[in-house]
């Protein structure tokens, strides 16, 4: 059973979230819903990957190794 929830978001995400939706043909729910399922998954990276993934890739200057750039520019991110 869905449930239907209020919540706020940031507008320049919503746009973003509304055309990724438009270009995939399906609506805003099934996105987030898709969304929530992957960053619920045992897959999904903990709050300490992600804090250095973001330390890594938001701080400056960029810290990331020549070997994990390139890692990071070869894999699909598609293939999930």
């Amino acid at each position: 059973m869905k449930l239907k929830i209020g919540t706020q978001i940031e507008e320049e995400l919503m746009k973003l979230a509304k055309r990724k939706a438009a270009e995939e043909g399906r609506s805003i729910s099934d996105l987030i819903q898709d969304a929530l399922v992957h960053y619920l998954s045992v897959d999904a990276a903990s709050p300490k990957e992600r804090e250095m993934a973001y330390q890594s890739f938001c701080e400056r200057p960029f810290k990331l190794k020549p070997e994990q750039f390139r890692k990071v520019l070869e894999e699909d991110m598609w293939n999930r």
